[in-house]
Parts: C-alpha cells; structure tokens; sequence
C-alpha cells in the first residue's frame, strides 16, 4: 500500500519577513511617540485640507506627514522616498513617483496650515522688566538654474528663548516688512534696512512695540518737529572730527498715524567706511547707476531710528542692541547648513513649497527640543566665560530629527521588503545594454569567479 502522500503547504516567505520586520518597527521606530501628544489634531486638520481623502496606500495623518518630512529633511529623491517608504511600511504597498509627487502636492496647504498652528503653540518669552527681543530678517531661495530669488522665508527669531516664534514662505513678490510679524507692546523688533518702511512700522508702533531698525535714509522719509523733511545731508556734515554719535528726535508719518522716533547716527571708522563706499560704487555699477552725493555720505554712517525711551536706553546701547541682530543671520546659516533650507531640487512650485515647508517644521521641532534645553540647562546658554555651541547643539539635533524620521531603517527591514521594491531601485528600460549588468553575465558565462580581481578586463569591454 502507497504511503499517502504528504500535503505541503504554501509558504510565504515575504509575509514572514514583513512580520518580523513589523515587530522590529514597533519595538524601535520613535516616530509614533513623536507624533503622540498631537495624533488626532493631525488627523483632524488633514481631513479638513482634504491632504488624506481617502486611507489607502497612506493610512493616517502621522504617515503623511513622515513622507513629507522624509522627502524634505532627509533630502531623497522620489525613487528614495518610495523605497524607504515601502520597507518602512509608511505606505501600505509600493507607490510609482508620479502618485507620491500626487500625495505630497495634495498635503501642501495642510503642511503650512500645521506650521500655522505650532507656531500658535510656542510659548511666550520670559521677558524681563516685561521686554521681549525680537530679531527679524529673511532669506532668499532660488531653484535649480534659477538666476534670481523665487522664494523667501521670512524669520522672528527671539533672543530670550533663542527659538523662532515667526516664520512665513512667499514667493519672490513677498517684500521684507515689519507687518508680516505681529506685535505687542513690550515687544523690541531688531530689523535691518530692508525693513525701514512706514508701513510696517506703524503696524507696530501703533500696537505700542518699540523697534530699532537701520535706514539708509531715503527708503524711510523723516520729518522735524514742524512737518519739514528732515535734511540728512545737511544734519550729518555738521558733527564735529572727533564725534562718534549724534542724535536727534524726528518723526515719521505711517498709515496708522506719525509717531515720535529718536535718530542715532554712528560715524563709522574709515576702513569700514571704505568698504561700505566700495560696495556701493560695485552695486552702482551693477545696476548702471551713480551713486548720489547722499548715498556716499552714508557710506561713512550707520543710521538707527527707534521708539526707545532716552531713560534706560542710551545712545550706546541701542546700537548694542542692534548689534544684536546679526544672531539671525547666524540663525539662517545655520538652517541652510545643518537643514539645508536652501538646497531646492524640485521645478514644480507646489513640490518646492512642500519640501520647504518640511524644512521649516523640522526646524520647529527643534526650537521645541532646543527650548526644554534651556529651560534645564540655562546655565550653559549663559556662561559668557566658556560658551555653549548653539551650532554644534543644533547639528546634534537636526541629525537625531533626521534619524527619528528615517526610522531603524536596517537590513533585516529592507530585505524582508525587497521583492516590492524593484520599481525603485531598477533603472527604466533603455536601448543600450547597461555596461556593468553586460559585463558580469560575461564573466559568469566564462566561469570567472566574480569576487576574482584577476579578471581580464579585455572580456568586459572595459578599457583602462
């Protein structure tokens, strides 16, 4: 009697690994305890946006939000991002590029709606004597190729907390102003000269903020005590050889009304003054311009106009306040250094806002950390004697961010997933052979081992 033959049974192999890899996720991945205090206001605000109409390939608003952060801080291409995406099991099953291009265009004003609402969230400076510094600039972004600026990203930055607590992205047509910051009284704005403009000043004057911001003298018209225009070329040329600082009250007429300001003139020392002078003629001539006689005169001064009050804040130290400024700019470097705000790939301006916008919520996530640092360790943030490195900080943290969101993307992850990641990782077909692929089938055909660096290179059609 035949022994009856034996049933076997189907085994699949990839489902096992995946299952494996599963347990690997939950037991590693921190992306789920990042995003825990605000799940369900993520799932709620991308509903509302319409940015995941349909739970499909990616099943919540936490998964959507990783594949923009993925896309944008860790700076892959879409081929990248799909893979990792499908072994991360961030995606239910593989997606080409054209439906992740679709997903991530879909999520752009959900993203800025969520830069929105964190920023809402940012708690306010521990002011002293009920003072908050706010030092204001913008960057400018350019595509690939592009000749001139396409974006730029507007920044209040506070010095008390040293977080952002205000950031906008507009396109090129989106002009440095001072009204694109809200303020309140108690509030000091540190702006350079692209921010003196009456409108934006009297947005916050009129709230009872107070600023010092630079001028060049004609981009902000000032006025005397009797409504005339105040003269600069005939104020400045009267200070004595050996005077450094000069003064004088002005006033400037805004849409919200004409406010009271104080002027501060600081002569600066000839080799500055050389430069400024050199940098003018230079933009002059870019510009097929001449410089006027005014313009030259300016060269030699740094003009300050402000709302401070005379008692507690002399001459000196508003220019030290200005001085101050110069910490946004160190802000902005760092960003496009250790974030690479500025390293745009994509064409498309809703693939560009959204991998900027990622950027900007990465950089979020870093005042956040940055701030619970500050508030245990404040110490360190201000021992003038050995100071803290607030790049060094911050290129710590932007790494453990990209970490975070990259997830432990391991081996045993991306082996378990392979058999669906072939459309990422294959060339497209073309007509001419691939010279390495051609190669080895050679070799292989002719019995050579491929691990053999004795191979004659002749059989491969490689020349040395």
């Amino acid at each position: 009697m035949p022994e009856p033959t034996q049933k076997h049974t189907k085994t699949n192999k990839p489902a096992q690994g995946l299952s494996a890899a599963t347990r690997v996720l939950e037991e590693m991945d921190e992306w789920n305890s990042l995003c825990a205090p605000w799940c369900t206001e993520l799932e709620a605000s991308a509903r509302e946006t319409q940015a995941l109409q349909r739970k499909r390939k990616i099943r919540s608003a936490p998964d959507l939000l990783r594949l923009a952060l993925g896309y944008s801080l860790n700076d892959w291409s879409l081929q990248q991002l799909g893979a990792w995406a499908t072994a991360m099991q961030v995606s239910a099953s593989s997606m080409s590029n054209t439906a992740l291009q679709t997903r991530l265009r879909q999520a752009r004003p959900w993203l800025s709606r969520l830069v929105g609402q964190w920023l809402k969230t940012v708690p306010a400076a521990p002011a002293q004597a009920g003072v908050s510094v706010r030092l204001i600039d913008a960057t400018v972004i350019c595509q690939p190729g592009s000749k001139g600026t396409d974006w730029r990203v507007h920044l209040s930055w506070n010095a008390g907390t040293l977080c952002l607590e205000g950031i906008e992205l507009t396109d090129a047509h989106g002009g440095e102003s001072l009204a694109r910051h809200a303020a309140e009284a108690g509030d000091i704005g540190v702006a350079d000269r692209g921010y003196a403009h009456r409108r934006g000043l009297g947005e916050w004057l009129a709230v009872g903020a107070q600023v010092v911001v630079r001028t060049n003298g004609p981009n902000l018209p000032l006025e005397t005590g009797d409504n005339q225009k105040l003269d600069l070329f005939g104020w400045l040329p009267t200070a004595p050889a050996g005077c450094q600082v000069l003064t004088r009250p002005v006033w400037v007429n805004t849409p919200r009304g004409r406010f009271a300001l104080r002027l501060i003139a600081r002569r600066l020392s000839a080799q500055a003054a050389e430069a400024a002078r050199r940098r003018l003629n230079q933009t002059s001539r870019k510009k097929g311009r001449t410089p006027n006689a005014l313009s030259q005169l300016l060269t030699g001064w740094v003009l300050l106009v402000t709302n401070l009050p005379d008692e507690g804040w002399s001459d000196e130290a508003v220019l030290g306040l200005y001085r101050l400024r110069w910490q946004v700019e160190l802000v902005i470097k760092r960003a496009k250094s250790l974030v690479q705000l500025d390293q745009v790939r994509a064409q498309d301006p809703d693939m560009v806002q959204v991998y900027l916008l990622g950027k900007i919520m990465g950089l979020l996530l870093l005042d956040g950390w940055t701030r619970q640092a500050v508030a245990q360790l404040e110490a360190w943030f201000e021992d003038t004697t050995r100071a803290l490195s607030v790049w060094r900080w911050t290129a710590l943290w932007a790494d453990q961010l990209r970490a975070i969101v990259r997830g432990p993307f391991t081996l045993q992850i991306f082996l378990a997933a392979l058999p669906q990641l072939k459309r990422y990782l294959h060339d497209r077909p073309r007509q001419r052979p691939q010279q390495l692929a051609q190669a080895r089938r050679l070799i292989l055909a002719l019995g050579f081992n491929p691990s053999d660096a004795a191979i004659p290179f002749a059989l491969t059609g490689v020349s040395l």
